[in-house]
């Protein structure tokens, strides 16, 4: 399945800005200006599914000081980020097996995955890949700046191979993170965003105006 997902990915890649609305670059502002503490505490930062690098920008402005690596399955995905973000450090690799040694273990403050989660084909094991790389006290967010009704929609209709490539509810999402070892789990399904995270440590419960339930 992993490569019919790069294939997929691969293929589409030279077109895929030319699908987005206009006011994306707005938007990914908006959403990253959540977690503006988090990134500008950060010193080093992994962002899963980066595609054509469109977070990117937002990353570094939030975390100008924070060493960056963006990673996607596919090598077409990156020669788009390349082209708009030509310093960026850019790898190329799958969330199933991160390209991270065991010395390289705990290395990442925040794993940053927006608009990836759902093509996971296996998604404990991606989560506990992340968790692999997390510091102590280090946080995964899980980014989509559409809803769960929306992005799961927009899989179904495009067909083999993301038909079914589906976010999940919060109590799933919920779930999922827990049995992967995260703690202080938190999900924000809204009408135009689905958020979720967890620490990879017991910590203090992150509350954002009574949006998010911590479990």
């Amino acid at each position: 399945m992993t490569n019919l997902i790069r294939d997929y990915f691969e293929s589409r890649a030279p077109g895929w800005d030319s699908m987005m609305p206009a006011h994306l670059d707005e938007t990914l502002r908006q959403l990253v200006a959540i977690f503006a503490a988090e990134l500008n505490a950060a010193q080093a930062i992994l962002e899963i599914g980066t595609g054509t690098g469109a977070l990117i920008p937002c990353l570094l402005e939030r975390a100008p000081a924070a060493r960056l690596i963006s990673l996607d399955l596919a090598h077409a995905m990156l020669r788009q980020a390349h082209q708009r973000c030509p310093g960026a450090l850019l790898v190329q690799g799958d969330v199933h097996t991160l390209p991270f040694s065991s010395a390289a273990a705990h290395s990442f403050d925040l794993v940053i995955c927006h608009n990836s989660f759902p093509h996971f084909a296996d998604k404990p094991r991606a989560l506990a890949e992340i968790r692999r790389i997390l510091r102590p006290g280090g946080q995964i967010l899980i980014l989509h700046n559409n809803s769960r009704e929306c992005i799961n929609a927009i899989h179904s209709r495009a067909g083999a191979p993301i038909a079914h490539d589906h976010l999940p509810a919060g109590g799933e999402m919920r779930a999922l993170l827990r049995e992967a070892g995260y703690h202080a789990v938190w999900v924000e399904d809204a009408a135009d965003r689905y958020l979720a995270g967890g620490l990879q440590v017991q910590a203090q419960p992150l509350t954002r105006a009574g949006t998010r339930g911590c479990l």
